[in-house]
């Protein structure tokens, strides 16, 4: 597997579309705390707007990932690894290790870029203790996008039907988190408005569509299990589950992977 993690560095080395990638991660991570002290100065502390790249590198994956292992296929790059006597099982494992490593460069470079401009600009973190815990957690969830992004790219031919795939799979995720973050986000009550007297008068009305304490864990599982539900919890600040969504990560990862080498084994490659 060495060979083949060397081979997949190189390629990235040389990658046009790699170093452009990790520039305009870059450039968002030095321009989201320049343009918070411009429009807000200092209002806003920097743990406020640190988590924005863990809402971006799902996208980012989903486009970067099928593009550079796409071309694997068309090129003929899979079967001469195999050929070579590289099991199947490296071949896969050598591309996930590569997909988690090239996101954690992507983040590292947008975290670096954001503390350079943010730390001069609108102070330090207030929280540093709870912001690397959430680092560290955000960087699992980046790994986890890698592992689905992988079964994807790994057993689908055609590097514009795993492009494809792996956008829409973003956007379906997307969707899922959004609405059930909708739904534990509901508030208990509602201001309700009418006429009495002629007179525009108001009260709280109770929501029937308010989860009560025990009926809301499901929904705070699903949400964990989904990396952008986890994204939109450090964006907003609102961690409150670090063990269990360190531990949905890994069930992502560990699953998704399972998989993809399941399915990768059994993939006609001729």
């Amino acid at each position: 597997m060495t060979n083949l993690l060397s081979a997949n560095l190189f390629r990235l080395r040389k990658s046009i579309l790699f170093w452009v990638t990790l520039l305009l991660c870059a450039a968002a991570g030095a321009w989201q705390p320049l343009q918070t002290y411009l429009e807000y100065q200092r209002q806003f502390p920097l743990d406020a707007i640190f988590f924005v790249y863990a809402m971006l590198i799902g996208l980012v994956l989903s486009v970067f990932l099928p593009l550079f292992f796409g071309s694997e296929y068309s090129d003929g790059t899979i079967r001469n690894k195999l050929a070579a006597g590289h099991p199947r099982l490296s071949v896969y494992l050598a591309n996930l290790i590569t997909a988690v490593f090239v996101a954690l460069i992507f983040c590292g470079g947008y975290i670096l870029c954001t503390l350079a401009v943010g730390i001069p600009l609108l102070g330090w973190p207030k929280a540093p203790t709870p912001l690397l815990i959430s680092v560290f957690l955000s960087l699992l969830m980046a790994a986890a996008w890698c592992a689905i992004y992988t079964v994807v790219t790994m057993n689908l031919s055609r590097k514009a039907a795993s492009a494809v795939s792996c956008i829409l799979l973003f956007l379906l995720i997307f969707g899922i988190a959004l609405t059930v973050y909708q739904i534990l986000d509901a508030p208990e009550f509602y201001p309700s408005f009418g006429l009495v007297d002629g007179e525009m008068v108001s009260e709280m009305v109770r929501n029937p569509d308010y989860l009560q304490p025990e009926e809301r864990w499901p929904y705070e599982l699903l949400l964990d299990l989904d990396p952008v539900g986890q994204a939109i919890q450090y964006t907003d600040g609102t961690v409150t589950r670090p063990l269990q969504m360190a531990l949905c990560s890994l069930g992502v990862f560990a699953v998704t992977t399972a998989a993809g080498l399941a399915l990768f084994r059994r993939k006609d490659l001729k």
